[in-house]
């Protein structure tokens, strides 16, 4: 039972972590591109460049929320599996005890 809930857990944290890899490499990218793109285009509106910020801001507050919702998973992760072993060792005592 343990090992089908850990099972769970890491399909669950490979499945959050992929795209939240890919959106922390996207970024990286972006900024890279937006300090050129400043360096060679100075004249872009402030607007454009605020957007942009917001716009990173909203990914690493996704990123954040991601992270602690996977964090709540792990942790009841956790919790179902000892209730699923006191409950399998409750059984096998009732069972003996019949």
């Amino acid at each position: 039972m343990r090992g089908v809930m850990y099972a769970a857990l890491l399909f669950t944290a490979s499945f959050l972590a992929t795209p939240v890899a890919a959106v922390s490499a996207c970024q990286t990218e972006k900024s890279h591109q937006t300090v050129s793109a400043t360096a060679d285009y100075p004249q872009i509106p402030s607007h454009e460049l605020m957007l942009e910020e917001a716009t990173r801001e909203q990914s690493e507050a996704l990123f954040q929320r991601q992270m602690r919702q996977l964090e709540k998973m792990q942790r009841k992760a956790e919790r179902d599996s000892a209730r699923a072993e006191k409950l399998l060792q409750f059984k096998n005592k009732s069972g003996n005890a019949g």
